[in-house]
């Protein structure tokens, strides 16, 4: 029996497995590329929208804080009339299920006057600020100073006060003084106006201030803003990805197996085998077990 002879081969349990074939990647069609394409590119944009709020939200809250509270940048505000003003405070404009308290927590708004006068801050119902103020010389800052400096548009004609602010008994936080004035307060549902004048009542006021509030709520806002926001960006760029995706070739992926899995001796046969687990020696291709050529093998075999 010769050594290349089929029988004389390993064992089939000594051969190799086969590699696994890969599978195959799911296909995609040139339509479904672009919707992918379009709807990553709409996400992205607001996904990192929403991760910067997040993350300037939680910086404010871990970061910048001023005794505790959350401040606006200090701005420059100036009447040529007798009171500056601010928009009407809407608290109750915060969504019902989110309590006032745990949400803005106390406000605060710093003044300090440049002029040498004594400055008045007070906070008081929209409702009775107005009938002070009705018929007054005042300019009104809109956005608390957020969206514009005053303009000429912002001034009001009018007269001067009826009374001094410090003689109204309609505030409900109220202080004057030279230098800086600081007056706190606890929002509740409701209109409510911030009203900064000379603290004698006269025209020309002429303040540096900021608003602040301690915003409790803030660093869970802000978390849930980062986490949403990186939900979002992740799948934009999945889609992204997927849009971009070269279409599938299947000539690419299974134009051959991978892997070397030829059949071949096993170096150590089984125990039961009747082969031997090394090649015979001098065998080769072609010619007997005795090292004579097979040709010959034959020829003696007929003689």
């Amino acid at each position: 029996m010769t050594a290349n002879h089929p029988s004389a081969w390993p064992a089939a349990a000594a051969w190799p497995p086969p590699p696994a074939w890969p599978v195959p990647p799911r296909r995609t069609t040139i339509t479904g590329r672009v919707l992918a394409l379009l709807l990553g590119a709409l996400l992205l944009v607001p996904g990192l929208g929403i991760v910067g709020g997040g993350a300037t939200a939680l910086w404010a809250h871990y970061v910048d804080r001023s005794d505790g509270f959350v401040d606006s940048p200090q701005e420059s505000f100036s009447s040529a009339g007798h009171a500056l003003v601010s928009d009407r405070i809407d608290v109750s404009a915060v969504p019902g299920w989110l309590p006032v308290s745990g949400t803005l927590g106390t406000a605060r708004i710093e003044v300090t006057g440049v002029g040498p006068a004594d400055v008045f801050v007070g906070v008081a119902a929209a409702a009775d600020a107005r009938a002070y103020l009705d018929g007054v010389q005042r300019t009104v800052v809109d956005g608390l100073g957020f969206d514009a400096p005053a303009t000429g548009g912002d001034q009001l004609p009018g007269g001067k006060p009826s009374g001094p602010p410090t003689e109204q008994d309609f505030w409900i936080a109220s202080t004057s003084g030279q230098g800086t004035q600081e007056v706190t307060w606890d929002p509740a549902d409701g209109d409510w106006m911030f009203v900064v004048m000379n603290a004698d009542g006269s025209q020309s006021v002429e303040v540096e201030a900021r608003i602040g509030a301690e915003v409790p709520a803030l660093g869970g806002i802000g978390w849930a803003a980062l986490v949403v926001g990186l939900l979002v960006t992740v799948a934009a760029v999945r889609l992204l990805v997927r849009g971009t995706r070269q279409p599938w070739n299947p000539s690419e992926l299974y134009r051959q197996p991978r892997g070397d899995w030829s059949p071949r001796r096993s170096p150590t046969a089984p125990a039961d085998s009747p082969f031997p687990s090394e090649p015979v020696v001098g065998a080769r291709s072609g010619s007997a077990p005795d090292g004579r050529d097979g040709t010959a093998a034959r020829r003696s075999s007929g003689d």
